[in-house]
């Protein structure tokens, strides 16, 4: 009995010792991933303050998309070239594309790139006073009752830009999109 009891003792604390052990490996782990992201803010703040902010990167996951530092040389360059103003650039890879969310005055924009430096489109919110008044008269005309929720405007390359309207219509999200002459382009 003595041997039995005396095993169980010797066998609880050889798994305190190991859940101990693992426990610092997991510290240390962490310590050094912190070390890593910390390092990436330091060369973001220098990369701003040298007026190079295309590369900033957390190594932080964001949906099916990770922050990068590695963005092409096309896309980089056409996104300095756009947006020569631009602050606070945070770059993403999504299925292939580029998204960058920066300081565009302001507002936060979102402008997507493929990987040949092409722009997709920039997407920015703005108030309804900002809106084209031919906009915001369809959509009193078409929803009197309801107020615009969110106002995106879209521009895209060679293309008029266009202006999605997020409307709450009796309890329902509806997506509309107008061009800036009011006409409607599509309703979801």
């Amino acid at each position: 009995m003595k041997k039995l009891v005396s095993l169980a003792i010797l066998l609880s604390c050889s798994l305190l010792v190991f859940a101990q052990a693992g426990k610092e490996k997991n510290k240390s782990k962490e310590k050094s991933k912190n070390e890593n992201v910390g390092k990436g803010k330091n060369n973001n703040v220098n990369e701003q303050a040298n007026g190079n902010n295309n590369n900033t990167a957390t190594g932080a996951q964001n949906g099916n998309s990770k922050t990068r530092k590695n963005i092409p040389t096309k896309v980089s360059s056409s996104f300095a070239a756009e947006y020569p103003n631009a602050v606070n650039a945070v770059w993403t890879k999504n299925r292939g594309d580029w998204t960058v969310v920066f300081g565009n005055g302001v507002w936060r924009s979102t402008a997507t790139y493929h990987s040949n430096g092409d722009r997709v489109d920039t997407r920015t919110p703005m108030p309804r006073e900002q809106a084209p008044r031919s906009v915001i008269d369809e959509i009193l005309r078409r929803y009197p009752k309801d107020s615009p929720k969110d106002i995106i405007k879209i521009e895209k390359p060679k293309n008029p830009n266009l202006f999605q309207v997020i409307l709450d219509a009796a309890g329902k999200k509806k997506t509309l999109v107008f061009d800036e002459t009011g006409k409607l382009v599509s309703e979801q």
